[in-house]
């Protein structure tokens, strides 16, 4: 089963704007000042990027036949944005904290696989090409 990639942001004139995956109707409030609610487009990022490293913690620990000892992961990441323009992150830093029974060189292992798996982090770390369309149908 596939799921659809589209993902929408809408900012009515007025009022709170949204993030909706097309696939399940989830949705994320979109925090345009820091007294609004939800998140903002940067945390959002932080976010992909975060979740996309736990899942694929889980994803090498499963290649590497350690998915009973894995009990837990949890990653924290913050962005610094450069001092220069364009306005852009320069910098993410990450936390691992990967619970069970793993030596430090295996828990380094499912780290450095995890970001050899993780397609948020290869994206952020590649020339990405970034085009405006007419039209983006729905995934076949």
């Amino acid at each position: 089963m596939k799921r659809s990639s589209v993902v929408e942001a809408l900012l009515p004139g007025q009022g709170q704007g949204k993030v909706v995956a097309r696939s399940t109707g989830a949705s994320i409030d979109i925090a345009g000042g820091v007294r609004d609610g939800g998140m903002t487009p940067l945390e959002m990022m932080d976010a992909a990027l975060a979740g996309c490293l736990v899942l694929s913690v889980r994803i090498a620990a499963r290649n590497l036949g350690w998915q009973d000892r894995l009990v837990s992961v949890k990653v924290d990441v913050r962005h610094e944005k450069a001092l220069d323009q364009p306005s852009r992150v320069a910098r993410f830093d990450c936390l691992f904290a990967i619970k069970g029974d793993f030596s430090e060189e295996e828990r380094q292992k499912l780290i450095d696989e995890a970001h050899h798996l993780c397609t948020v982090g290869n994206t952020l770390t590649s020339n990405v090409e970034i085009r405006d369309v007419t039209d983006i149908p729905e995934d076949a």
